[in-house]
This record gives C-alpha cells, sequence and structure tokens, in this order.
C-alpha cells in the first residue's frame, strides 16, 4: 500500500487517535511488529512511531478500524466500545433471504474440533443482532451489531442461522466462491461513556456496492456517509 493510498483511507487524525477505512485482504496486525503485511505496521510507517490497535478485523473484514498513539489509552478505548452507547456495526449479503425482519443470536462459540469453531454449548457466550435492510430474489442486505467480540463471531452466527455470508469458505458447505472474499464490512463504531458518543463510519466499499447490484439488493443511502460524526 503506498502513502497516498493509506493517507485516503484515514476518517479520523484527532489527538492520538487514527481511525481507518481497513482495505480487505490486510489484516489488522500482523504475527510481531516487525511484519509489513498489515494495517498497524503501514500505520506506523506513515506515523513514524508506535501505534496499537484498539480492536481487530478480520483480515477479509473491510471498514473502519481504530488506532491511537497512546498505548495507555486502549483500555479506555475499548471500554467506550463496550459502554452502554458502544456499538460495534457491520453490513453483511447472505444467503438465502431471512423469513424474519430482526434477530438475535445469542449462542456461546468455541472449538468444535481440532481446527474449527462453531457454535458449540462448552464456548464463551456471544451475542450478535441481525436486521434485515434489504432483500432480493436470493440473497439479503443485512445490519449486524456485535455485542461481544469472539473470533469470526458475525460469521459463525449467520452460518448458524441459515445464512451465511457470500464468499464464505469456513462457515458453510459447500463453500461459496461467489465472491473473492466474505461479503462482511465494519460499517460503524460508536465509541460511547465520552463527554459525547464518537460516531466513526466507512461507506461500503466498491466491491460490496457491485455485489450487491449483482445480487438485486438496493442499498440503503446511510451506507454511503464516511468520516466521524462527533469526536
Amino acid at each position: 500500500m503506498t502513502t497516498a493510498e493509506l493517507r485516503a483511507r484515514v476518517l479520523v487524525q484527532h489527538d492520538g487517535l487514527w481511525v481507518l477505512d481497513k482495505p480487505p485482504d490486510l489484516p489488522t496486525s500482523g504475527r510481531d511488529l516487525a511484519d509489513p503485511d498489515c494495517l498497524q505496521h503501514h500505520l506506523m510507517t506513515l506515523h513514524g512511531a508506535m501505534v496499537w490497535a484498539v480492536h481487530q478485523l478480520d483480515a477479509d473484514t473491510s471498514g473502519v478500524n481504530v488506532f491511537t498513539t497512546q498505548k495507555a489509552r486502549v483500555p479506555e478505548l475499548q471500554r467506550r466500545m463496550r459502554s452502554p452507547q458502544g456499538r460495534k456495526e457491520y453490513v453483511a449479503i447472505v444467503h438465502g433471504v431471512p423469513a424474519w425482519q430482526t434477530r438475535e443470536c445469542d449462542a456461546a462459540i468455541g472449538p468444535v474440533d481440532d481446527r474449527s469453531l462453531g457454535v458449540s454449548p462448552k464456548g464463551r457466550a456471544a451475542r450478535s443482532a441481525f436486521e434485515v435492510v434489504a432483500r432480493g430474489p436470493a440473497h439479503a442486505l443485512v445490519q449486524a451489531n456485535l455485542f461481544t467480540g469472539r473470533t469470526h463471531q458475525l460469521r459463525i452466527h449467520l452460518a448458524h442461522l441459515g445464512h451465511a455470508l457470500v464468499g464464505e469458505e469456513w462457515y458453510r458447505s459447500p463453500p461459496c466462491t461467489a465472491h473473492p472474499r466474505q461479503a462482511l464490512h465494519a460499517w460503524r463504531v460508536t465509541l460511547g461513556a465520552g463527554p459525547e458518543p464518537c460516531l466513526l463510519q466507512a461507506p461500503l466499499p466498491q466491491d460490496l456496492s457491485e455485489l450487491a447490484q449483482r445480487l438485486g439488493l438496493e442499498i440503503p443511502g446511510r451506507f454511503g456517509f464516511h468520516g466521524s460524526l462527533t469526536c
């Protein structure tokens, strides 16, 4: 990623807070601080000093990714994400057309064998909420709220509900090859518990917009806004 490409993805830079619109095919953090194949390393190079990731996104998930230049602020920002006013909201394109308009999934996630995660009564508590925002002939556009942060939580919960992501290779049988990545975008993060809530938003990326159009899904205008509403 070039410096110009990275700068174009900066949504907010304010008081030690860096918020980027993470591209797909790039993890938030690498195997170590010297790993160049991650967004954190690219941001450290741009900033010229250490930065810390406040939360992680899967490599294939695009969207709002929060970093800070102050290590002591990481717990504070994580608490603001988990506060009653905090939100982590995603947009997903899924297989099938749900019969429901809204649905909560409160299903524990843990190992189901030596190599895989899934819904398991012996797993850790996990809670997600979903709302259908557009229906097509055979697919749907879904807004998802993440209340806990388990690995692959939304991917697993959607598959558990019978509506695996388009592009899902791990939690769908047979694997979906209709899109080169899971159709999942971190649309908005709300940092609560401060003087005012801080809303950070990244627009739906071009590849998912084009996928939605091909599948006959109308994209609401709110998914086109980008930047910070209040911070």
